[in-house]
Parts: structure tokens; C-alpha cells; sequence
């Protein structure tokens, strides 16, 4: 894991020499001037890293900033918990947001892959959950884990959710649920994750007590109503009920009515071939969820790949952001859980080769095509 992010580290600083040098008001945010070939610690601020980065180094405003009474893109869109947690160890440490940023991304994600690994290995095997962590560390967009983003925090806290659920510590997990609502905007696809989790439960022979039954309606309650925690600062610091409704309104640039998911594509929204590519990936999640080898994963891990996907099918859109949203599908980066469980060892260790070289191939041209800025390509991530 993390030979992965040294190998994601040699192909920043290789791309970013490309990088061109950008000003302030070039067409997208910027904190300040970013010069040409920046090093590595200024190529992981790029895109969302300088939103990070202004609430880090100066909070967020007291207001809407509008113009001609238009919100306008602003700091409130980003949760603030990872730039909140940068800010305290620059404090600590003296050191630049940049290298903070990515020091704090590479510890989040190596214990999330660890955690992830004895996760999957208490169902799977080792070998199972090695090769599901090798894949989910060099998925296409897996290199976010180590910039200015804050996937890397967000990995870690779904997996010791979905741990905690496995370890009926439900206590626990409305702890790590409410500090995830201030990290991303996620955790609904937590809520039923827990209700398939309670189901087997009263299911299986040794049954449901009441007062475990009450203590998971507690968890699942705290856990979906602190979705609205991170909007209801919002509206109490801004003075504005719909600050945050506002703040994401800001980022769809199109003059479509509602909200325009992949949901919404899905039902012809943005025409026939689109809607026919979307319900392929539907149907693509689904066979490798309910396979019988996907019981390999374990139930929560299981069912948190079909929540979450049905998730983001309903309150995400169609854009470039999808592919690092979709690092944390976990497991589902492997679809094949049973394939080499009982080969000789030479044949497992090509399996696991095999796998990293085609993931860090096809996140070498996730960096050129979405993250690196070069004047042929801008294409946020």
C-alpha cells in the first residue's frame, strides 16, 4: 500500500514538471499564482486542494459572496473536517499546507487499507483481502488518497463505520458516523448498510435482544439525521436557512431544472445512448455485488458497495468527479473475490502483480487526463 502512493508520488512529480504555470482568475479557483513544474507539494493543492486550502490558511466567510445576486462557488460546498484537522497540524507543526495535506491523506489511507484488509480477511481469507486492497489501492482515481482531498479521511471513516457495524459497536459507529458527516457528504449510504446488518441479525438463530434492536434504531437514527449537521452550521454561521442548497447550486453551470444525477440521466435526461451507458454500470454493480463469491467481502462491506452505489446514483452528477467518488466502492474494485483462493503461491503472487500494473497504469492517465494542468488538458477531477 504504500509502495502504491511512492509509485503515485514518482508519477506526480514526472507529470507535473508538464504543469504550466497559473494566475488568479485563469477560469477556476486558486488560492494564489501557481508557477510551471510547482514540485510535488503544489501539484497535490490542484482543483479542490485550493478550496481546501483557503479554509485551512482562512476559514470560512461570514456570508454569501453573490454576484448581481447570485451565490457564487464558495468555501461552504467543502466539509471541514480534513482542512479543520490540516490547520491544527500546520499550527503543530509549522510546515506548508501543502505537505501537511498530503502527509495527512497518506496516514488516513494506509490505516484505512489496513483496516480495510483485516475487514475483508475476517470473511474472505488473506489472500481475498489482499488482493481487494491492492485493487482498491491503485483503482483509477486512487492517487487522490494522497493530495489536498479529503477521500483519504473519508476512507478511513467508512471503514471503521462499516468495522464498527461488523463488531455490533454501535456506539461507536454514531461516533465515527457524526465525525464523517463533517468530512463528506456520504454517510446516508451508511443507514442501510446497518438495516441489511439488523435484518440478518433478527434472521439468524441467535436472534435480536430488544435492547440491541433499540440501540441500532438509535445508531441509525443518529447516523441519518447527522447528514444535516454540516447545513445546519452552515445556516447558522451564514444567517441563510438555504446557505448550503445555495453553495451547491453555485457548481451546476446548466440551466436544467432539478437536480441533474445520474439518476435523472438514467431516465433519459440527457438522452438515450447516456441513459443506456448508465444502466450498463447498474446492472455491471449489481451482478458483481450479488454474485455468491461476493460474500467473500463480508455483509457490510457487501452492502455498503450497493448503498453506496445507489447513493451516488441518486444525489451525484454526471461529471469527471464521478471517478474518485467511486474509489470508495472498496471492495468492488475486485470482482472476481474467488479467483486464485486456492492456486499455488507463484500463480497468487501473479495475480497480485498483475493487478497492480494494470491499476497504476490506468491511474498514470487518471493524473494526465484529470489532475496534472497542462495547456491540453484541464479537466477537473
Amino acid at each position: 500500500m504504500l509502495l502504491t502512493r511512492v509509485a503515485d508520488a514518482v508519477m506526480i512529480v514526472h507529470l507535473g514538471r508538464d504543469q504550466l504555470a497559473l494566475a488568479v482568475g485563469q477560469g477556476f479557483y486558486l488560492y494564489e499564482p501557481v508557477p510551471a513544474d510547482p514540485g510535488y507539494f503544489r501539484v497535490v493543492e490542484n482543483w479542490d486542494g485550493q478550496w481546501y486550502r483557503t479554509i485551512a490558511e482562512d476559514g470560512y466567510p461570514g456570508t454569501l459572496p453573490r454576484v448581481d445576486g447570485e451565490v457564487q462557488q464558495n468555501p461552504w460546498a467543502f466539509f471541514p473536517a480534513f482542512p479543520l484537522l490540516v490547520r491544527v497540524l500546520m499550527v503543530l507543526t509549522q510546515l506548508p499546507f501543502g505537505v501537511v495535506a498530503a502527509l495527512l491523506s497518506v496516514v488516513c489511507s494506509t490505516v484505512g487499507l489496513v483496516l480495510f484488509h483485516r475487514l475483508v480477511a475476517r470473511s474472505g481469507g488473506t489472500f481475498v483481502a489482499l488482493v481487494a486492497t491492492t485493487a482498491l489501492s491503485v483503482s483509477p482515481a486512487a492517487s487522490i488518497l494522497q493530495t489536498a482531498y479529503s477521500e483519504a479521511l473519508g476512507l478511513l471513516l467508512v471503514v471503521l463505520a462499516l468495522d464498527a457495524i461488523a463488531r455490533r459497536r454501535y456506539g461507536r459507529l454514531t461516533v465515527v458516523a457524526l465525525v464523517l458527516s463533517l468530512a463528506r457528504p456520504i454517510v446516508p449510504a451508511l443507514v442501510p448498510v446497518l438495516a441489511v446488518h439488523a435484518f440478518v441479525r433478527w434472521r439468524s438463530e441467535e436472534g435480536l435482544s430488544r435492547a440491541e434492536l433499540r440501540r441500532i434504531v438509535g445508531a441509525g437514527l443518529v447516523t441519518g439525521l447527522s447528514f444535516a449537521l454540516w447545513p445546519l452550521v452552515t445556516a447558522l454561521v451564514t444567517g441563510e436557512a438555504d446557505a448550503y442548497y445555495l453553495t451547491q447550486q453555485a457548481w451546476i453551470l446548466t440551466e436544467e431544472t432539478g437536480w441533474p444525477s445520474w439518476a435523472y440521466q438514467l431516465v433519459g435526461g440527457h438522452g438515450g445512448s447516456a441513459a443506456v451507458e448508465v444502466a450498463v454500470i447498474v446492472l455491471l454493480v449489481l451482478a458483481i455485488t450479488l454474485q455468491p463469491a461476493a460474500r467473500l467481502w463480508g455483509l457490510e462491506v457487501r452492502a455498503w458497495v450497493l448503498s453506496y452505489g445507489a447513493y451516488l446514483l441518486v444525489a451525484t452528477r454526471p461529471t469527471p468527479s464521478i471517478e474518485r467518488y467511486a474509489v470508495l466502492f472498496l471492495a468492488l474494485w475486485w470482482p472476481f473475490p474467488s479467483l486464485g483462493r486456492s492456486w499455488p503461491r507463484v500463480a497468487r503472487l501473479a495475480v497480485l502483480l498483475a493487478v497492480a500494473a494494470v491499476g497504476l497504469g490506468l491511474q498514470y492517465e487518471w493524473l494526465r487526463e484529470h489532475f496534472v494542468l497542462t495547456p491540453e488538458r484541464l479537466a477537473y477531477p
